[in-house]
């Protein structure tokens, strides 16, 4: 596997003024049913872009239907005056410093519940995402056909290359009953954790860590077609679904909700 140079964001160099526009890198959709449910089938471009609404920031998204253009060989990133700043979490962290920060009035302990919660869905649930979509064959097939058209040229590498990694991560060894498993005890933690609150943490208004929440299982609740079983389970959780249903009304009215 080619590696790509490691990129330093140039944070001292974006400034951010009364017409600047961001533009945000996202992977696009080929299907336009699928394009009216989901913003994007990349979990943490669907972060990304639920921070943004979350918090009133104006950007201009932008599809990448590969990673050529992409500093650290990633998606999503944005660009402001042609500056690149790359990662979701590094993004979100430099955006904090020039928008109002979401996080401030946060205790210790909701920070660290926040943190625990995102690297569950992140560094776990993410790699079940990934089986789906270059793993398992009834779900790979239909994604790679409602993400690109079909398996176009220069496809099947990036297919082999992510099914590979499932593989030596480990995810890819086990059963699809297991893999339910492991995703659905994700899913439950994040339930209890939310409780009967509207927002992730009790708050008033969302913070980063309800968009981290909102992009690792958008696609989960709303494209089940990729994955029966995991969504059917995700929308067995009566709290977690209400949240859901309502951040997609509350900040993507232009979405289509499919449960």
């Amino acid at each position: 596997m080619k590696k790509v140079a490691v990129y330093v964001n140039p944070y001292d160099k974006v400034h951010f003024g009364p017409s600047t526009v961001m533009t945000l890198h996202r992977f696009g959709i080929f299907d336009p049913d699928v394009a009216r449910r989901v913003p994007t089938l990349s979990p943490f471009s669907a972060k990304l872009t639920a921070h943004l609404r979350f918090q009133g920031i104006p950007f201009e998204p932008v599809a990448e239907q590969g990673v050529g253009n992409a500093p650290r060989g990633k998606v999503p990133f944005i660009t402001v005056d042609g500056m690149k700043v790359a990662d979701s979490d590094l993004v979100i962290g430099f955006l904090k410093t020039a928008f109002p920060d979401p996080d401030a009035g946060l205790s210790d302990h909701q920070r660290a519940v926040g943190h625990l919660v995102q690297r569950t869905l992140e560094d776990h649930l993410y790699w079940i995402a990934l089986i789906y979509e270059f793993y398992d064959q009834e779900g790979s097939d239909w994604f790679f056909e409602h993400a690109f058209g079909g398996m176009g040229p220069g496809l099947q590498g990036l297919r082999d290359d992510m099914e590979d990694r499932t593989y030596k991560q480990g995810i890819a060894r086990y059963t699809p009953d297991e893999i339910v498993d492991k995703a659905s005890k994700d899913l439950a933690a994040v339930a209890e954790i939310l409780g009967e609150n509207r927002y992730l943490l009790g708050t008033d208004r969302p913070t980063s860590f309800d968009a981290v929440v909102f992009g690792m299982t958008i696609l989960v609740y709303q494209l089940r077609e990729m994955h029966p079983r995991l969504t059917d389970y995700a929308r067995s959780l009566p709290n977690l679904t209400e949240y859901i249903g309502n951040l997609l009304t509350e900040f993507f009215p232009d979405l289509d909700r499919d449960f």
